[in-house]
């Protein structure tokens, strides 16, 4: 009677504490419902709601880890018996298992329209709920002052991290406020993945139709809440580190260090408004499981690696023959560890992935008429016209794919030479990359000072490693496409555990030399993590992402004293103030055309919410899709008639700015046709509005001649360059279509 008294009352308690542990993530979830305004709010002023809704996305970021171990517990409950797992390892894979379950269950949700607060809080809420009412397995506190140091430079640099790459907006490049930002917001308030039958954009269903983790946050947390999903992801690279360094070496010391070294790496560098942090930490998951699943007899490392590769195949089709890649560098790993049978489990998991790549290109071929848009070229001849022309435009996305300087690997002179540039490249970044000088300097220390040594039986995970970044290198070397190496940027950690793997047989080295008696009296742990500390530091501070005057914009802007725009120099070219200023002197009912400053203005305003939607024309959505090859190619009477049909009756050109996007390119703005068909509506600081003749004044001879020679300076410098070779090649396209029609 007593017991079981006492075991209701222990379980009354641990409800409780679990309970209060929970209450938290309940308030800031409901405390985002709060909108805060972005104009003279967010964006300008700051302000008491800035600072609140900046508390509530930082207490999101650990439940969300929280929520996702708690998930993957469902999964990966246990350990088998008899294999070389730890408790460590055993988090690793919760984590990543519960991730990618959230990703299918927020697909699930988004396809069934059911992306509404009232249903994603609830849930994440009962799972960071259960999974602290579970009892605990045990947790490892620091028991020395070297390991107290690394634990909390480790947490520092996590904490900071959090709040200027989390919590404040990340937007260094153009297409995080007119392509991620958007299409999370119409997530939010649309409840589905599916298109808008009245305003359909294909690039954002493709681009976030897979992210299922996202939609879940995004649906009561705004689009900056996936900031703080790629925050998650970025510090479970680092924790993905450890577990390799961990087999690399004994002790404790280099794994942790070199789990410091990564969270600063120079995939920093790319912006946590992208989806490619979450993409890139399930791609390096299966790059550590894998091997691992392949060279042990741990079974249950398959419950969590097989939902992952699924959710990779669902959020970016192409990406899951780069985890078919590493599965097979598992493949060779199990060779080498089992002989032939070593192969079959992680071929397997790979068979799993692409079956559902062609499932999620099958639903796409059958929903868009078009499979996937990168690239064009493979699933252009299975395109379904009829279907596709009701989305977007086929002319537009041989524009985009031929106007973005992407190139493959041929077999001409030319392509070789540029695959061996970029190979040099990728191992100068990974070998001699900026201040290189620290690694040569840790590495002799490390060595000199540590009685470190190579764990027994590591070979074939160390076999199946190497594969993985010998598969990087060769899919960077193969190709030149942005997307794809900002996919592959987790690449940077490897010099971590590269300088790992030197430091253990220099190690051995000096130790057979009598070398390390010589040093024996200096704190070896505290040195090495300062030497780590140092590498880390110098690394940051050459991506520039981490400056005096971005934390103090953060902190400002999280204490409610600032907006956005101060928080960091990237806004002096993003900012949203020149959005409202061009626009006001253009009447309400017209669509405005940026005929250049394609990575400025355009990418500022076309989706801004100081505008209406559609206010400045878009580059991958226009308001003239069905004309698009008309308004580019002309001639000038077409692309006129075109225009003025869909309302487009402003056109935006920046001084000195070079970036012609396609529409740049059209006939109207010739040096002939601009005296003919165009009028000046209004000249600004650094910028002229132009609109159709007999609506502005007269455009003059000086006016028409610096916007030729801007025109004819892009045809051969910057990126616009590219741009005119995408026109030329929808050209000789349109040109094959007509005479094929003929």
């Amino acid at each position: 009677m007593h017991s079981g008294k006492r075991r209701s009352w222990g379980g009354w308690r641990t409800s409780a504490r679990a309970g209060l542990m929970t209450a938290p993530f309940l308030i800031a979830a409901l405390g985002l419902l709060i909108k805060v305004p972005p104009e003279g709010v967010q964006f300008f002023s700051g302000g008491p709601l800035v600072a609140w809704n900046s508390l509530c996305l930082a207490v999101l970021a650990p439940y969300v880890a929280i929520a996702f171990v708690g998930m993957g517990a469902l999964l990966v409950h246990r350990l088998d018996e008899g294999n070389d797992l730890d408790a460590a390892d055993l988090l690793v894979l919760q984590f990543f298992g519960g991730a990618a379950l959230c990703v299918l269950i927020g697909v699930c949700l988004g396809a069934a329209g059911l992306l509404f607060p009232w249903i994603t809080i609830p849930f994440l809420t009962g799972i960071i709920a259960w999974h602290l009412a579970r009892p605990s397995r045990g947790r490892w506190m620091p028991s020395t002052a070297a390991e107290w140091l690394l634990v909390g430079l480790i947490g520092l640099s996590a904490v900071v991290l959090l709040l200027v790459k989390g919590v404040v907006l990340d937007a260094t490049r153009g297409d995080i406020p007119q392509l991620y930002l958007p299409l999370l917001a119409d997530l939010q308030n649309r409840h589905t993945l599916w298109l808008d039958s009245e305003q359909p954009k294909l690039f954002w269903f493709l681009l976030g139709r897979g992210h299922g983790a996202d939609m879940l946050l995004v649906s009561f947390g705004g689009p900056t809440a996936h900031q703080i999903l790629s925050v998650v992801y970025l510090l479970s690279i680092a924790a993905l580190v450890h577990r390799m360094a961990v087999r690399l070496t004994t002790g404790w010391i280099l794994p942790g260090c070199a789990a410091l070294i990564a969270m600063w790496s120079s995939f920093i560098g790319l912006e946590t408004g992208r989806f490619h942090y979450e993409t890139g930490a399930f791609l390096l998951f299966v790059c550590w499981a894998g091997p691992l699943y392949a060279t042990t007899k741990a079974r249950v490392i398959f419950r969590a690696l097989v939902p992952t590769v699924m959710s990779i195949a669902i959020m970016v089709p192409q990406a899951a023959i780069i985890a078919t890649a590493f599965l097979m560098a598992g493949a060779g790993a199990g060779w080498f560890a089992h002989g032939p049978r070593g192969i079959v489990r992680p071929l397997g998991v790979a068979a799993i992935g692409l079956g559902t790549a062609a499932l999620s290109l099958l639903v796409n071929q059958i929903y868009l008429g078009i499979a996937e848009v990168n690239p064009i070229g493979v699933f252009m001849p299975l395109i379904n016209v009829e279907r596709f022309r009701q989305i977007s435009s086929l002319e537009l996305m041989v524009y985009v794919n031929n106007a973005q300087g992407i190139k493959y690997a041929g077999f001409s002179m030319r392509d070789i030479v540029a695959a061996f540039g970029r190979l040099r490249e990728v191992l100068w970044s990974l070998f001699f990359g900026t201040n290189f000088w620290t690694y040569p300097a840790f590495i002799v220390a490390c060595a000199a000072l540590l009685r470190v040594r190579r764990p027994q039986g590591n070979g074939p995970f160390v076999v199946g490693l190497a594969l993985c970044l010998l598969a990087v290198i060769s899919l960077i070397t193969l190709t030149s496409h942005g997307s794809l190496e900002r996919m592959l940027a987790f690449r940077s950690v490897a010099t971590p555990l590269i300088a790992i793997s030197i430091i253990v047989p220099l190690a051995d080295l000096f130790r057979r030399r009598q070398l390390q008696l010589r040093l024996v009296s200096l704190p070896s742990a505290m040195v090495t993590i300062g030497l780590a500390a140092l590498v880390a530091t110098v690394v940051a501070r050459s991506q520039g992402e981490i400056t005096r005057v971005r934390m103090q914009g953060a902190l400002a802007f999280v204490t409610g004293r600032i907006g956005l725009v101060g928080t960091s120099p990237s806004f002096d070219d993003l900012d949203p103030r020149r959005c409202r200023e061009v626009s006001s002197h253009v009447p309400a009912d017209w669509h405005i055309l940026p005929v250049n400053s394609a990575l400025r203005f355009l990418p500022t305003c076309a989706e801004s919410p100081l505008l209406p939607s559609g206010r400045v024309v878009d580059t991958l959505h226009p308001v003239f899709l069905p004309d698009y090859g008309d308004v580019l190619l002309g001639p000038a009477p077409i692309s006129i008639a075109a225009l003025r049909r869909h309302n487009v009756n402003a056109f935006y050109i920046e001084g000195d700015r070079l970036d012609f996007w396609a529409h740049g390119q059209s006939p109207l703005f010739d040096s002939d046709s601009m005296p003919r068909n165009l009028d000046v509506l209004h000249v600004g600081a650094d910028y002229i509005l132009l609109t159709w003749k007999g609506l502005g004044a007269p455009i003059s001879d000086e006016q028409v001649a610096a916007i030729t020679a801007l025109r004819n300076r892009s045809r051969v410098t910057g990126p616009g360059k590219d741009y005119w070779d995408g026109i030329a090649t929808l050209a000789a396209w349109r040109s094959r279509q007509d005479s094929t029609e003929k």
